[in-house]
């Protein structure tokens, strides 16, 4: 890539890209063929859609988006998501998609007033360069410029595992100054208007004020500015549109939200800034560098960063939106509107607006005041809060790109790194793909297998009583339809942190902070995550000894408030077939079949299975909707056993319970141990926690291939029926311990 991109990845590169420069606005674009083969590569495709040239990302968990090149509008982000059968959610709200008139989707708009009163808007933009980072970051740069060239504009559309980003580049190559008005503005798609709301704007001061006006709005300033229709609202006291000032510089005009949600629902414009009178002064009081939308239909929520912009747009249609079809939708984003923007000669001007798709937890919205609180079939799905990344120091104004860039964990893992500050305590480093293995091994013989970034125990072999070495944990290797690896089974742990804001978070990548002990004794791997704000941490410790594999976690809590701990450890233990499986030791304990959290390292039974006959309703819904599905589903699937989703607590009768059936079950009063035995292999693991109440089975039944691929069956602790409550500056710690006794 150029030395000059405005995202440097630092890679190698298999061979030179030759760019593709816009000197001017009349630039020809080259054909899709040509673009592809001068930028296309893994994760980025270019193409033609109804003769619009066109450019798609994806990365490695198979996130997508695509930009219209021709006027640099995304038209479509689909992020990864688990709650739905094909893992993706559609977030942005387009019309006309694969036409040159396409409205709607997310864009920057960017317009300029020079000295002499001449105006121009940034549009026919050009391919200018393409860079990717082993299809964990994807970014494309568009490029474009005024009529004169006196301007050189860079607009970069970045795709990440976890989220997007846009950003531009305005220079001044000219004489004369420049007065810019620009925005991000992103049509957000929502399933009704009940339940749509904006988070995070509270004690900032708003105005009503029109959009930019764009190429890609589905409504015009006019339309948006224009009230609704009256309702029986209006009969009842309650107005359906606010009272709408454009005097901007008049103090009547301005408002402060005080409002914790802003709700949605009626039609608004709103610019919510600093008032431009306020502007003038030393000190001031500036907009959020962050907010979030919610939708409490659809359980998503979509976070916007503010980065080089001042003001924050809002609008939402109303009525007006079933023009456009049954789904509802707000356009919002980061602006400089009210204010120009003044780029004198010689200068540059830079903004971006990272922007990161979020699932809401239902009980977050208890709090709406006009809200109705409704128990959604997603509410307890198996959805993994993922790492979110504060990608702006809020104490600095300006800042860098490249750094915000390298500041995501997108590079691939330096295993060199690791071994010159980490070896030497009977651990060792393998870097596989972007990935690398810790590998751990004992004098006496024991070994085990860690992963980072993920932190999957992936391998446990101890010594056994006959000298040899036999591998405890299950774990599979297949490839997705992008050729991709992906590892499902072994050891994981799957944990949610949740505040009294509503705020979620998931340790899910994880860092390596220490390696302790000595091959002849234990050895001992520290691995740490930390919430963005840097208020929540992590700490998990897995430990190898001779008789015994263990992980542990270490939660602290440094916010002012409780936070919710929920989730579990959970361990796929292979066996020669669930028929031949007994967990022994949980005879008193209460039990119930519930749905479960699934993590994105379950191991999902076989979908077609012709010799199944009492189970073939049970599989059938898996191949349906996932292994979510095999929860969400299991109140109405009747087993062997006749257990069923909701049914009452019972109690464990069986102090030998044979695992021959499909199940899945949460025992309750349980003890601190069991012992899992599996009779063909000859073979026991036991199972022990600490810090939790709970510990979860799950059996796939015996329908199977004996010691075949689904001859497993998973258990762990959890905190999955009662969370633990963590109070402010409290410390909680829990842990799973996998013991050998057949040494």
């Amino acid at each position: 890539m150029a030395s000059h991109s405005l995202f440097s990845l630092h890679l190698p590169k298999p061979s030179p890209l030759h760019l593709l420069r816009a000197s001017s606005a009349t630039t020809v674009q080259s054909p899709p063929q040509s673009l592809e083969e001068r930028f296309g590569r893994k994760g980025i495709k270019f193409s033609e859609s109804g003769d619009v040239p066109t450019v798609e990302l994806s990365v490695r968990n198979r996130s997508s988006l695509r930009i219209q090149i021709s006027d640099g509008i995304v038209t479509s982000y689909r992020p990864k998501v688990y709650w739905k059968d094909d893992g993706f959610e559609e977030v942005l709200y387009t019309i006309g998609d694969g036409d040159s008139s396409v409205k709607g989707g997310l864009g920057l708009v960017l317009n300029g007033v020079s000295l002499d009163g001449s105006a121009w808007s940034a549009s026919k933009w050009s391919v200018k360069d393409a860079d990717s980072d082993s299809i964990d970051a994807v970014q494309v740069e568009l490029s474009c410029s005024n009529v004169d060239g006196s301007l050189d504009i860079t607009y970069v559309v970045s795709l990440y595992p976890l989220s997007m980003a846009t950003a531009v580049i305005v220079q001044n190559n000219g004489t004369e100054s420049v007065k810019l008005t620009s925005g991000m503005l992103g049509h957000i798609r929502f399933k009704s208007q009940e339940g749509s709301a904006i988070q995070g704007l509270r004690g900032c001061s708003y105005c009503s004020h029109p959009p930019l006006d764009s190429s890609f709005g589905l409504l015009s300033p006019y339309d948006e500015m224009k009230p609704d229709p009256p309702s029986w609202l209006s009969f009842l006291g309650s107005p359906s549109q606010e009272t709408v000032s454009t005097e901007i510089y008049e103090p009547e005009a301005w408002k402060v939200e005080d409002n914790l949600y802003t709700i949605l629902k009626q039609k608004l414009s709103r610019v919510y800034a600093a008032p431009p009178s306020d502007r003038m002064k030393r000190i001031y009081n500036t907009s959020p560098s962050k907010y979030q939308t919610i939708d409490q239909g659809s359980g998503l929520g979509f976070r916007v960063i503010r980065m080089g912009y001042e003001d924050i747009y809002i609008g939402s249609p109303g009525s007006c939106s079933q023009k456009f079809g049954k789904d509802y939708f707000i356009c919002t984003g980061s602006a400089s509107m009210l204010v120009p923007e003044v780029l004198e000669p010689g200068g540059q001007w830079r903004a971006a607006q990272p922007q990161k798709p979020l699932f809401m937890a239902t009980g977050s919205f208890r709090s709406f005041p006009n809200f109705t609180q409704r128990y959604s079939s997603h509410q307890n799905r198996s959805v993994k809060f993922p790492h979110v990344f504060d990608l702006q120091n809020e104490k600095q104004r300006d800042f860098s790109l490249k750094a915000w860039t390298e500041s995501l964990p997108s590079s691939p893992i330096n295993v060199k790194y690791l071994e010159r500050e980490f070896s030497g305590h009977g651990a060792s480093f393998e870097a596989i793909g972007d990935d690398c293995v810790i590998k751990m091994g004992l004098e006496e013989g024991s070994t085990a297998n860690l992963v980072l970034p993920s932190g999957l125990i992936t391998s446990y072999k101890p010594k056994m009583w006959h000298g040899g070495k036999v591998e405890v944990l299950h774990t599979l290797v297949s490839e997705d339809q992008n050729g991709e690896a992906i590892v499902q089974g072994g050891v994981s742990m799957d944990l949610k942190c949740l505040n009294e804001g509503g705020f979620a978070w998931s340790p899910t990548t994880w860092a390596l902070l220490d390696v302790r002990g000595s091959s002849d004794k234990f050895i001992q791997v520290e691995l740490i995550s930390t919430s963005p704000n840097g208020n929540m941490e992590a700490k998990c410790l897995v430990t190898l000894r001779d008789d015994q594999i263990s992980s542990g976690l270490l939660v602290t809590n440094s916010t002012p408030s409780f936070i919710q701990l929920q989730g579990s450890i959970m361990s796929h233990l292979t066996v020669s077939t669930p028929d031949a499986t007994y967990a022994v030791g949980l005879q008193g304990s209460n039990y119930c079949s519930k749905k479960a959290t699934a993590s994105e390292f379950s191991i999902i039974p076989p979908t077609d299975l012709t010799k199944v006959q009492s189970s073939s309703a049970f599989f059938r819904s898996l191949a349906q909707k996932g292994f979510d599905g095999l929860f969400s589903g299991w109140g109405t699937t009747k087993h062997q056993d006749g257990e069923k989703e909701e049914e009452e607590e019972k109690e464990e009768c069986n102090d030998y319970l044979q695992m021959n059936d499909i199940l899945s079950r949460i025992y309750t009063s349980a003890p601190v141990e069991f012992t899992v035995i599996d009779r063909g292999r000859r073979n026991s693991v036991v199972i022990q926690k600490s810090g939790f109440e709970e510990f979860y089975m799950f059996s796939p039944g015996s329908d199977h291939n004996w010691y075949g691929k689904y001859a497993f069956v998973c258990v762990g602790p959890c905190a999955l029926l009662k969370p633990i409550v963590l109070g402010p500056g409290g410390i909680w710690k829990g842990g799973q311990y996998l013991y050998n006794p057949n040494i």
